[in-house]
């Protein structure tokens, strides 16, 4: 087998949460482009029928489920809905998350904490949990969680949504633990924890085509912390979403890889 066999998916299924856009619309379509049929999960039904459509114009089975992963029913009821209409789960990307604007730390309610909490990471608990079940008996998976160096590896750096670091950071430590847990099972977690990338997250400010002054600034702070002086393309995740998903990353797991322009390296 060549190095490039390695990353091929043809006859395995993914699964991807939050697949609707951004980062994670970019890794099913590396899951769709490298022969997976995928399996798409957003709480926007249209979104998630979007992107099912994208991958069936890649050749490949796109099914669109309405899911608010935060909701024990609903992730049962995406993974059933997987199986039962793709037939198997090889590759679960637990992907979706918010990051919503924070109060002051002293004003924050208890109420936006909590909400956070729920969807970026007690959803990727139930992801997880209900993907290794699927798993287990068939010895086999790739499990990909997502954090973000917010929390992985460093604080925010205007001193803001600490609801949100807080989860990352317990996204990092629940894929250690899995890690462990599941490696008698053939089973791989590893963890991508992205920088900044030009999504929808956080009110989409990235995304605008004619920013404000304001808008501006906060760009501008963002590359000053980033070496290579630019935000990342959601299209750049997928090579290493697709190295976590094959056959190429068996003898990892465990492993938190942030892709961040070099944020983290000063």
């Amino acid at each position: 087998m060549s190095v490039l066999d390695a990353f091929n998916l043809d006859g395995q299924v993914a699964l991807v949460t939050g697949g609707g856009s951004g980062l994670g619309w970019a890794m099913a379509e590396a899951m769709a482009e490298a022969g997976a049929d995928v399996a798409l999960a957003d709480w926007r039904e249209h979104k998630a029928k979007e992107a099912a459509e994208m991958v069936r114009g890649l050749g490949r089975r796109g099914l669109a489920i309405s899911a608010d992963v935060s909701k024990e029913a609903d992730v049962k009821r995406m993974v059933d809905q997987t199986l039962a209409e793709l037939g198997q789960l090889d590759i679960v990307i637990a992907n979706a998350g918010i990051s919503p604007e924070s109060e002051p730390f002293l004003e924050e309610p208890l109420e936006r904490w909590q909400q956070v909490i729920d969807v970026d990471l007690n959803s990727v608990f139930l992801t997880c949990r209900e993907a290794a079940k699927v798993m287990i008996p068939r010895r086999r998976g790739k499990i990909i969680t997502i954090s973000s160096i917010h929390g992985a590896f460093v604080g925010n750096a205007e001193g803001r949504r600490p609801g949100y670091c807080a989860a990352k950071a317990g996204v990092v430590g629940l894929t250690w633990t899995l890690a462990i847990i599941l490696a008698p099972y053939g089973i791989q977690v590893n963890c991508i924890a992205p920088g900044v990338f030009r999504t929808e997250l956080g009110r989409g400010l990235f995304l605008q085509k004619e920013p404000d002054e304001k808008t501006k600034q906060i760009i501008a702070s963002a590359i000053e912390h980033i070496p290579l002086g630019r935000l990342g393309e959601p299209s750049q995740i997928k090579g290493l979403a697709l190295l976590l998903a094959s056959s190429a990353s068996d003898y990892m797991t465990g492993c938190v890889i942030p892709i961040d322009g070099g944020y983290t390296a000063w």
